[in-house]
C-alpha cells in the first residue's frame, strides 16, 4: 500500500474505530453521544495536541469525522466540508513577484477595477483588503510579474464547484459538484470528506435479513498488497458474510458490447462518449447540456452488474458495490440496482474490525469475464473493450482523456470539429489514469495499473490499430 500521509492515517483510524463499534454494538442500537464521545477520546486522548492548537479543536474535528463515518453526514450530500478542519488558507491569491519592473505604464494598477494596486518603493503592491481576486492585474502585466496561487481544493475541482467564502474557508456548491472526490484527496488539512455507508453494510452483514452480494470493481487488483489477489478478496468477503461476490467487469463486458452497437447504429452522428464514469457523465449534463445526447445510453458496469443480480434474486437481495470511486455513492441513487457503496479504504476498516486478513484465505476462483472487462479500470480500457466488438475496417478515431476539465474541453472541441469520414469516440475519465487513480484507492495509480493488467492477463491489449489520441 501507499505510504500514508498523516491525513490518510487519521481518516483510516476513524473508519477503523467506527467499524469496530458497528460490529460490537447491540443490533438496532442508535448512535448515542456517549458512543461518539468514547470513540473521539480514543482517537484524541488526553495530552498535548498533535496537529491543531489544542486537543479540544482536534476533538471537535474528530467528532465530525466520526459522525460522517457513521453515516450522519448531510442528507443526500456525498462530499461534505468539516468547517473546524478548514485552515481558511490565508494565502493571497495574487502575489507580485521580483519580476516587477515598475514600468511607466503601470497596466496592473490602471486595470484594477477596485483600485487595489499601488506602487510602493518602485514595485507594485496589492492591497488584499480591497482585492476581489478577479485576476485582471495578472493578465495585464506584460512581464507576468503577478502570479496566481490557487488553493489545492479549488485547483482540483474541474467543474468550479469549490470556492472560498469571505473568511477564506472552503465552500462547495452542491449544484455544481459531481462528487468526483478530487478535493477530498488533495486537501492537506482533511477538511473535505465523503459520507459513508460502512455502518449500514455492517448492520446488514450482522442481521442477514436477505442475501448480500458484493460487486467488486476490477481496480481492486493490487490494492491490498502485491501478494493479495482479487481471489483472496473474494474469499475474505465470503468469510465476512456475503453470499456471493461478482465482478463489475461482468457488467463492463455487457456495456462494451452495448456501446459498440450504439456506434454501429448511430454512425452518422459521428460522435459518442462513454457513460461509465458517473462524475464525468454528471459534468457533461451540467456543463455541456447541449452535448448530453452524445453520452452513451448504456448504464455503467456497476449498475448493469447490479441489475443482473437483482433479476437473479427477484429483487430480494442487497447489493454492495466496492470500488475506488466516491462518485459511485452518488450514482447508486440514480437507480435501484445498487443499495450501498464502499470504497477500498472502508473495506480495509471492515476487514480489520472483523479480524479478517485476506491473505490467510485460499483464493476463490475468478472467472466468467473477459480481459477487456477488467481493463475498464485503467485509462484506455473502455476504448479497447468497445473496439474489440467493432469491425476492423470501421473508420474510427479515438480520443482518450482524463481529468474533468480536460474531458469537458476535449468533448466540446470534438463536437465543434466533427470528422467527415470517421466516427469519433471520446473516452473520458474523471480521475487521472482512470479508476485506478480514484480517491478511494490504497496504492499509486501506476502500481494499480500494472496489477489490473496482470489480473486481466492482457498487459498490452490491442485496439485493432485504430487511430487513437491521448489528451
Amino acid at each position: 500500500m501507499n505510504p500514508a500521509s498523516e491525513i490518510t492515517k487519521l481518516r483510516r483510524e476513524v473508519l477503523s474505530k467506527v467499524a469496530h463499534w458497528a460490529f460490537e454494538k447491540p443490533l438496532d442500537q442508535k448512535i448515542s453521544e456517549k458512543d461518539i464521545k468514547n470513540i473521539v477520546e480514543e482517537i484524541v486522548p488526553d495530552g498535548p495536541p498533535r496537529y491543531r492548537c489544542c486537543i479540544y479543536k482536534e476533538r471537535a474535528i474528530a467528532e465530525h469525522r466520526v459522525k460522517i463515518a457513521m453515516g450522519e453526514g448531510p442528507k443526500g450530500q456525498i462530499v461534505t466540508v468539516i468547517p473546524e478542519a478548514c485552515n481558511g488558507c490565508s494565502l493571497n491569491k495574487y502575489v507580485v513577484t521580483d519580476a516587477c519592473q515598475n514600468c511607466v505604464a503601470h497596466p496592473c494598477r490602471n486595470s484594477c477595477p477596485k483600485k487595489a494596486i499601488s506602487v510602493i518603493q518602485n514595485r507594485a503592491f496589492i492591497d488584499n483588503s480591497s482585492c476581489v481576486e478577479c485576476g485582471i492585474c495578472a493578465r495585464s502585466c506584460p512581464y507576468h510579474a503577478i502570479v496566481e496561487i490557487t488553493r489545492p481544493c479549488e485547483r482540483s475541482c474541474g467543474v468550479g464547484a469549490v470556492t472560498v467564502d469571505e473568511n477564506r474557508s472552503v465552500v462547495i456548491d452542491m449544484e455544481k459538484c459531481v462528487s468526483c472526490g478530487m478535493c477530498v484527496s488533495v486537501c492537506p488539512f482533511g477538511a473535505i470528506t465523503d459520507t459513508s455507508q460502512m455502518c449500514d453494510v455492517i448492520k446488514n452483514l450482522r442481521k442477514k435479513e436477505q442475501p448480500l452480494v458484493a460487486i467488486i470493481a476490477p481496480a481492486i487488483a493490487g490494492q491490498f498488497g502485491p501478494k493479495v489477489t482479487p481471489g483472496h478478496i473474494k474469499s475474505a468477503l465470503l468469510k465476512l458474510g456475503f453470499d456471493d461476490v461478482v465482478e463489475a467487469a461482468y457488467g463492463a463486458d455487457i456495456v462494451a458490447e452495448q456501446e459498440a452497437e450504439e456506434i454501429k447504429e448511430h454512425y452518422d452522428h459521428k460522435l459518442m462518449t462513454n457513460s461509465c464514469c458517473p462524475a464525468y457523465a454528471s459534468a457533461v449534463k451540467q456543463n455541456l447540456p447541449e452535448l448530453a445526447d452524445k453520452l452513451s445510453t448504456s448504464l455503467s458496469p456497476m449498475r448493469v452488474a447490479g441489475q443482473v443480480i437483482k433479476d437473479k434474486y427477484q429483487n430480494k437481495v442487497t447489493t454492495v458495490f466496492i470500488g475506488p470511486c466516491i462518485a459511485k455513492k452518488a450514482e447508486a441513487a440514480w437507480g435501484d440496482e445498487i443499495d450501498m457503496v464502499l470504497t477500498f479504504e472502508e473495506l480495509v476498516a471492515i476487514f480489520e474490525a472483523a479480524g479478517i486478513n485476506p491473505l490467510e484465505h485460499i483464493p476463490a476462483e475468478m472467472e466468467g469475464v473477459s480481459p477487456y472487462g477488467r481493463l475498464f479500470a485503467r485509462a484506455g480500457g473502455v476504448t479497447e473493450a468497445v473496439t474489440s466488438h467493432l469491425p476492423e475496417d470501421m473508420a474510427l478515431e479515438v480520443i482518450k482523456v482524463q481529468g474533468l476539465k480536460n474531458c469537458l474541453s476535449t468533448l466540446k472541441k470534438a463536437a465543434m470539429k466533427p470528422s467527415d469520414d470517421k466516427f469519433t469516440f471520446v473516452e473520458c475519465m474523471a480521475c487521472d489514469s482512470g479508476c485506478v487513480g480514484g480517491p478511494g484507492t490504497l496504492v499509486k495509480a501506476a502500481v494499480a495499473t500494472r496489477a489490473v493488467e496482470r489480473f486481466a492477463g492482457k498487459a498490452a491489449a490491442g485496439s485493432k490499430d485504430k487511430k487513437t489520441n491521448s489528451a
